[in-house]
């Protein structure tokens, strides 16, 4: 603890943050407009499904989605898987060419 006037200061800075921070924020946070935007932003106000809506096929749909995403992932994966092996195959080739015009001279 600071003792003196030091002290005294550093008090009153901490108390001036104190109040400053929450009458700041009041007043910065207290146009509609902005409440309204990060009230969105942060999705604060999410509603439930609709009621009548059948929840056995909001699951079913999200299990085709996750399958569809699934099978384009392993599609994305071979893809990748080929051309690794066309590049792998490609540079050796184009190296051993490289290696045969070398000898060649």
């Amino acid at each position: 603890m600071v003792l003196g006037r030091q002290g005294l200061w550093l008090e009153a800075w901490k108390f001036s943050v104190y109040l400053m921070v929450p009458i700041v924020a009041s007043v910065a946070f207290n146009d509609p407009e902005r409440q309204k935007y990060w009230a969105d932003y942060f999705q604060f106000l999410k509603y439930p499904a609709n009621p009548n809506t059948n929840i056995r096929e909001q699951f079913e749909q999200q299990l085709e989605q996750y399958e569809k995403e699934k099978e384009q992932r392993k599609v994305y994966r071979e893809q990748l898987k080929r051309l690794q092996e066309q590049a792998a195959a490609s540079s050796s080739s184009s190296s051993y060419a490289t290696q045969e015009k070398t000898n060649n001279y």
